[in-house]
């Protein structure tokens, strides 16, 4: 039996990870900060046992313990709790650096990675700069890797349509930055889980970047008039220029923590999330997970059916 190591697992992606993972017969191994919250997500038929991804000799431990033949680490954070010391750097660098060491000397055969889409060096956001940094040392790590930058990911447990429902139930008009004209190109679960397990199982995909996509282009404002549509509330989105929400943003952030939204956030944007091809190669989902990717409508409609159920 395969034995796969997954990070993150207790997330959004991971969860779907860790099901289908547990559906094809994988042994599943997940470090985690809360033992207790993770058998009530995933069950107590995976193996879950508590790591802290500060000290290598704790990663190094569960290691040796459970022998994993693959990693796939999806750990990571969209915004930052710096009184608990929840930083960028931390989670996204330091943590991958940590496990990259962690695995030295022992026979994994490959670590998948899942990053993001807009990820650069020379990005203006942390959050993209310190993706970058947590590919980098997984390059060098010396192991075969197959890293995925997806756009923004649909789901029934996708937060922003929790969120925007809870902002919204009394609070009809939402500012948001670009929201008729910066694009992204959606990727449904489903889809993004395949294309994890086959970067997992094919030497096809071995030390390759992919950009991971949907088939369409939509801006947030699609996104959002579609979800209201379907939870039958009427909202207003207008739209504000980046600078402005950016220095927003700086103000927000002086008075809440988390804010509902940072300044980061606002640069994150400093390119359209769409696959262009231009960095790396775009993710083929016919040729890798034999089927074409899911369009966003249909991507929409299965994810809000499942958020019905969820509310």
């Amino acid at each position: 039996m395969v034995n796969v190591l997954v990070t993150g697992a207790t997330g959004f992606v991971g969860r779907h990870i860790v099901k289908t993972l547990k559906e094809r017969n994988y042994r599943v191994v997940c470090p985690v900060r809360n033992k207790e919250k993770a058998v009530s997500i995933l069950g107590s038929d995976v193996f879950i046992e508590w790591v802290d991804f500060s000290d290598i000799n704790s990663i190094r431990n569960l290691l040796e313990e459970t022998s994993p033949d693959v990693v796939i680490h999806l750990i990571g954070i969209l915004q930052e709790i710096r009184s608990k010391g929840i930083t960028f750097e931390r989670v996204h660098h330091e943590y991958t650096k940590n496990l990259c060491e962690a695995c030295k000397g022992l026979p994994i055969k490959k670590i998948v990675y899942m990053s993001a889409l807009g990820t650069s060096d020379n990005a203006p956001s942390r959050y993209h700069r310190t993706k970058y940094l947590a590919e980098k040392e997984i390059m060098e790590s010396g192991f075969t890797y197959t890293i995925l930058r997806p756009s923004i990911i649909l789901g029934s447990e996708q937060r922003l349509f929790s969120d925007m429902d809870n902002l919204t139930r009394f609070l009809r008009v939402i500012l948001l930055p670009d929201a008729d004209s910066y694009h992204f190109q959606p990727v449904y679960i489903e889809d993004l889980v395949c294309a994890v397990l086959r970067s997992m199982e094919t030497e096809t995909t071995d030390n390759k970047i992919y950009e991971v996509c949907g088939p369409d282009r939509v801006t947030m404002k699609d996104i959002l008039d579609y979800f209201f549509s379907h939870i039958n509330r009427k909202v207003f989105v207008l739209s504000a220029p980046k600078r402005f929400m950016y220095l927003l943003g700086k103000v927000v952030e002086f008075f809440l923590e988390p804010p509902p939204f940072s300044s980061d956030q606002i640069l994150m944007m400093w390119k359209e999330n769409i696959c262009t091809g231009e960095e790396c190669q775009a993710f083929d989902f016919e040729k890798i997970c034999g089927r074409p990717a899911i369009g966003f409508k249909e991507a929409m409609e299965r994810s809000l059916m499942g958020y019905h159920k969820l509310r």
